[in-house]
Formats: structure tokens, C-alpha cells, sequence
């Protein structure tokens, strides 16, 4: 009987002065192996503080600075390493990411047809991934039948811009498999993550819009048709 490919191991972007750090920082307060950020997804990271001197903070919800020792973070999270401020994607070997507006369509303005039916995967996998989070050979066996036409997250996320669909394509949730099977997150963090990526992914393909669908069954928004919100037109 033929084994699983071997699960990928989670890209690891180590921060600090130390001139081996995927990323170097010269700032005086900032360690020389200050903290590291682990790949989850094209816009989900893990970010752990390696017992830094300075320590490193996130804003909370009502901006307040809070130390951290290891918390799921998106490419647009407030964050401080010591006294230093950054964004989460500042701190990608490769800035540059595009913006919604790389992601406007080009042809009718309100046709999301095509980006709409990307969603039904995104809205299938959800559940079952969710069920097989806590259990790792589990993941592990769905990787080896999605594997083989999966993104690398880790090259993704780490080089070149960062188009939204594009990144996603007609993967939907499976991207998250090689993440989910690691041992490096705990089964709490992988059901955050899973959580997070479905509620920011299920939502109006138009980038103006983005209204969250929720819980609502796709064949239900297949039924109506086009957005209330923004008349996206999403079946014609």
C-alpha cells in the first residue's frame, strides 16, 4: 500500500537583528531572535515571541497594547516588536502586496460570476475540515488526495504580490490542509484559523462590497442570483 506524500512543513519567517533572520531589523530594543511568523495561510499568520527582552504586542479591539507570547494575526494587524510599530505584512520578506483594487474585474463591472462559483468549494470544505481538525492523520489522508494540486502557501505568501483570487483559485479551504496537519498549532488554534479564513473568504466576491454570508447555504445565494447590498451579479 502506497504511504501519504509527507505533509509540507509550516514556512517559518524568523525576526530579530541577527543577521541569519529571514528578516533583519537594526533597531537597538529589537532581539537578535526576536520572534518568528508561521505561514497559515496567504493572509493568516501565527506570530510567537522568543522571549524577547522588549517583548512584542498586538492592538486589541479597542486599540489598547497588549504583550503577547503567541496569537493568530492577519496580514493588516497593528503589532509592535519592543517600541517598533509594524503591520503583519511589513514584517514578509517581500512587501509590495496588492490591494483590492488589483482585484477589480476587468470586464462588466458587476459581473462576479466567475468569482462567485470559486465560493462553493470555500463552503463545502468548512465542515469537513472543521470535523477532521482534531484529528491529524485525518488531515494528513485528505493531503494526500488534495496535495498533489494544492498552492504553496509558504512561496505564496513569502514572494511576489498577493492577489486575492488569484491566490486562492478553486482551492477554497483546502489551502489550509498542510497547516491543519502541522504539529507546530495546537487543534485551538488550527479551529481558529479554519474560522477566521471561512468568514473572511464566504463572503461577496465584490471587493467594494464583501458583505459575510455567514452560515447561509451557497445553493441559497446561488438562488438569488446577484448581491442586495451591491447588486454584484453572481449567476446570470
Amino acid at each position: 500500500m502506497t504511504s501519504p506524500p509527507p505533509v509540507p512543513e509550516i514556512t517559518t519567517i524568523t525576526i530579530g537583528r541577527d543577521q541569519a533572520s529571514t528578516v533583519v531589523l537594526n533597531h537597538a530594543t529589537i532581539s537578535r531572535n526576536h520572534a518568528c511568523l508561521f505561514v497559515c495561510s496567504p493572509t493568516s499568520f501565527i506570530l510567537e515571541d522568543n522571549n524577547s527582552k522588549h517583548g512584542t504586542f498586538f492592538a486589541d479591539e479597542q486599540g489598547n497594547k497588549v504583550q503577547l507570547a503567541r496569537k493568530l494575526v492577519d496580514l493588516e494587524d497593528d503589532i509592535w516588536l519592543a517600541e517598533s510599530p509594524f503591520k503583519i505584512k511589513d514584517l514578509l520578506p517581500e512587501a509590495g502586496r496588492s490591494t483590492a483594487k488589483s482585484d477589480l474585474p476587468k470586464k462588466y463591472p458587476l459581473d462576479f460570476t466567475e468569482e462567485f462559483a470559486i465560493l462553493q468549494a470555500v463552503y463545502d470544505d468548512y465542515p469537513q475540515l472543521r470535523k477532521a481538525c482534531r484529528n491529524r492523520e485525518k488531515m494528513i489522508r485528505l493531503w494526500s488526495v488534495v496535495g498533489g494540486s494544492m498552492i504553496g502557501i509558504g512561496t505564496v505568501a513569502t514572494a511576489g504580490s498577493l492577489g486575492f483570487l488569484a491566490v486562492l483559485s478553486s482551492a477554497g479551504l483546502s489551502i489550509l490542509i498542510p497547516t491543519l496537519s502541522s504539529h507546530l498549532l495546537s487543534t485551538d488554534e488550527k479551529l481558529e484559523l479554519l474560522e477566521k479564513e471561512y468568514r473572511q473568504r464566504y463572503r461577496c466576491p465584490n471587493p467594494l462590497c464583501r458583505e459575510p454570508f455567514g452560515n447561509r447555504e451557497y445553493e441559497l445565494l446561488e438562488r438569488q442570483k446577484k448581491c442586495h447590498k451591491c447588486q454584484a451579479v453572481w449567476i446570470q
